[in-house]
């Protein structure tokens, strides 16, 4: 009785989820247009592992608050974020693939789908794609890091959009 008592609830609930096709994806982004100005109310984003995964750039901003920042990100195989150090808090969630985060360039972790990495402001980090099939990240900004807007098709793109300081935060999104 015991036993079976505790394999009933030890089991997994079932989760239904909407799917999305290819199609329906392409369109939906397409036609996707993140906020441009502060926004009013909350936002549901449904399905975002999928999503996601379904995303063909490097780095896509999904919504901008005026104290966070929702963005994906798809690392190509044998790609990485590149080494960095924010004046944000940056919370990364690991969809699907392997990777490694590199704090200070010198400790390494593996990072593997479900992992959670938070990195405070002023932590030089980098995550890398070591597995066979891109590594899809959901993460968090805050405050905001990215030009409301924003979509990079790779790594090399973005860093030069800000270089030239055109992938600044709106001024409403900053930290007051």
């Amino acid at each position: 009785m015991f036993r079976f008592a505790f394999a009933r609830f030890a089991a997994a609930p079932t989760v239904r989820r909407a799917r999305i096709s290819p199609r329906t994806f392409s369109t939906t982004m397409a036609q996707f247009h993140p906020n441009t100005q502060p926004p009013k109310g909350f936002a549901i984003f449904r399905n975002v592992e999928e999503v996601a995964s379904k995303s063909d750039k490097f780095r896509r901003v999904l919504w901008t608050g005026t104290h966070s920042q929702f963005v994906i990100m798809t690392v190509p195989v044998g790609g990485e974020i590149g080494q960095e150090t924010h004046t944000v808090d940056q919370h990364l969630f690991f969809l699907s693939g392997k990777g490694s985060a590199i704090q200070d360039g010198s400790k390494v972790d593996d990072i593997h789908p479900g992992d959670l990495v938070i990195v405070p402001a002023g932590t030089l980090h980098n995550f890398k794609n070591i597995g066979p099939t891109p590594l899809i990240v959901a993460t968090i900004y805050a405050p905001a890091e990215h030009k409301a807007d924003t979509v990079h098709d790779t790594l090399e793109e973005g860093e030069k959009l800000e270089e030239e300081g055109k992938d600044e935060p709106p001024s409403w999104a900053r930290e007051k």
